[in-house]
Parts: C-alpha cells; sequence; structure tokens
C-alpha cells in the first residue's frame, strides 16, 4: 500500500477533529462520535456514536506503524475515547505498545464524568499504560451556562475531576467558549470561568469560537425562540473574554491560545509569564473598532 492508501485505510471519516496542539501526532482512531452527544451547541451530536472493534484498532496500529515516521506522540480519536472500559482502553495500548514502539505519550479526549466512573486503580492502570493527558471540554465555569447548554455536567464535576486526574499524575488541557452564555449570562459566564481555571490551574487553555450549528438544539432556540439566547458579536465576545482573562489567576505554566478572535486572530502566550503582553494584544484589538 502507498502512503495515500495506508491513510485512507486508517479513518473511517474524511473529517479528524483534534485540539491544535496534538498537530504534530500521530492519530490513531478507536471511537466515533460523543458517548453523550446532547449539548445544545455541539455538531457532534449529528453522529452516532461508534466504538471500534479491538481487530479493526489492532489492524489500524499495523498500518500507522508504516508511518509514524518515530512519532513518540499519539492521540486517539474520537469525541471522548477516555469513554471506553478500561480493559478496552488498556487493549488498545497493548496494541500501541506492540506495533508502535516509539510512542511515548497517549493522549485523547474526555468528559468529566468518563473520569469520575473511574476508579483509582483503574486511572492508575490507564496511567501506566502509557495514557499521559487528557483535553476536557470545559466550556464555562457557570453551573446556569452549562444547563443552558443540557452539559451533562456541573462545575463541581469538573473539579472532581480534575482533582482525581491530579492526584493519580495526568496532565489536562481545557477547551473554554467565550460567548457560549450570550448576552443574558455574558458577565456571569466570564467571571466564573475565570475562578474555575484559577482553581484547576490547566496545562493549556484553548478559547474556541462559538459557531452555531444548523440543526443543534442551539440554532433552532434561536430560529424559533431568539429571546432565550442572544449572540455576542465577535467584538462584544472578545471584551467578554478581556474581563475573563484580566480576572484569571493562573501561577503554573500554562499555554493560553485563541485563534478565532473577530473571527480573524491569534492570540498565545504562556502564563504567566506572558499575561500583560496577552492582555495588551487584547486592549490593542479592542481600541482598534474592528469587527
Amino acid at each position: 500500500m502507498t502512503r495515500s492508501e495506508i491513510f485512507q485505510a486508517l479513518y473511517r471519516s474524511p473529517e479528524i477533529y483534534r485540539p491544535p496542539l496534538e498537530g504534530k501526532s500521530a492519530l490513531l482512531e478507536v471511537t466515533q462520535g460523543c458517548s453523550y452527544g446532547k449539548c445544545a451547541f455541539c455538531d457532534f451530536l449529528r453522529d452516532s456514536f461508534a466504538i471500534l472493534p479491538l481487530e479493526e484498532i489492532k489492524y489500524k496500529c499495523q498500518l500507522l506503524s508504516q508511518v509514524i515516521d518515530g512519532n513518540d506522540r499519539l492521540f486517539l480519536l474520537g469525541c471522548n475515547p477516555f469513554c471506553l472500559p478500561t480493559e478496552h482502553l488498556l487493549e488498545v495500548m497493548q496494541y500501541v505498545h506492540e506495533y508502535l514502539p516509539s510512542v511515548q505519550m497517549t493522549a485523547m479526549y474526555a468528559r468529566a464524568d468518563d473520569v469520575l466512573r473511574k476508579s483509582g486503580e483503574e486511572l492508575a492502570q490507564l496511567r501506566q499504560a502509557g495514557i499521559l493527558e487528557l483535553h476536557i471540554g470545559l466550556e464555562s465555569g457557570s453551573d446556569a451556562v452549562l444547563k443552558l447548554h443540557n452539559k451533562g455536567e456541573t462545575v463541581a464535576d469538573m473539579e472532581a475531576a480534575c482533582q482525581k486526574l491530579a492526584e493519580y499524575g495526568f496532565h489536562y488541557h481545557f477547551t473554554v467558549i467565550p460567548g457560549l452564555g450570550g448576552r443574558k449570562y455574558s458577565q456571569e459566564h466570564a467571571l466564573q470561568t475565570a475562578a474555575l481555571l484559577s482553581r484547576l490551574n490547566p496545562v493549556s487553555i484553548w478559547c474556541l469560537k462559538l459557531v452555531i450549528w444548523e440543526n443543534t438544539p442551539l440554532y433552532e432556540t434561536l430560529k424559533q425562540s431568539p429571546e432565550l439566547f442572544q449572540e455576542l458579536t465577535p467584538r462584544e465576545v472578545l471584551q467578554e473574554e478581556r474581563e475573563m482573562f484580566v480576572h484569571m489567576d493562573i501561577q503554573k505554566t500554562c499555554l493560553y491560545v485563541d485563534s478565532t478572535i473577530l473571527n480573524k486572530y491569534t492570540i498565545m502566550g504562556v502564563l504567566p509569564d506572558s499575561r500583560q503582553a496577552i492582555l495588551d494584544r487584547m486592549d490593542h484589538l479592542l481600541a482598534s473598532g474592528e469587527e
């Protein structure tokens, strides 16, 4: 098989979703869709959840071994593969060790409730097997905003999950969505998200643009009952993000990234050292009057 044919055989879907920080990671597909699939804003709920058979994953590891080129970092594809039973994940990691020996670190997406369902012993086993980092959709530090969008998790769930992960030596990254509270909850979303991020000290924070996807509950709300959610303009989103940022107190090293500011710019820096520089860039863009 050619490299092109191998890559075509590796992935069931032509669309690959992974965090920007995993841009150089080798990618192994283990699930499709989200096991929860009920968040009002998320387009993944349109995709049915599927767990790839272990034999298929084994075959994909054999294929990936031909094109991994010594990469030491692996990302398991799927919206939240950490939901898989521990025995299944350990079997996957056995294939990884057997066929992809260059891999030293494995990461994936996870929900907080995926973490909470696993015992301490299970987390220790997964950590020992080489799963070291999880990317978690925090979205908001406001329970009101999480409830508004049917996230299925609370702030207390997020804190409990991260406490367990830290206890067993996992690193975790967060996704936050400025503007997710709409106009009604904008201030609460900013301040309470800042407070939660300050308490949890993630390895990275990725601010993600809120997109109103067609055929999602949020899209239907905007179409049928717009008074229930008023979308912010890009400038208002930046103002809200600045409010969140200025109230954050991140003391440990943390990469902060927003690649969707005003639908045009990327701001990136390592906290706490780059705190003032990032704030200055936000203020510069707000003062420019750009929309």
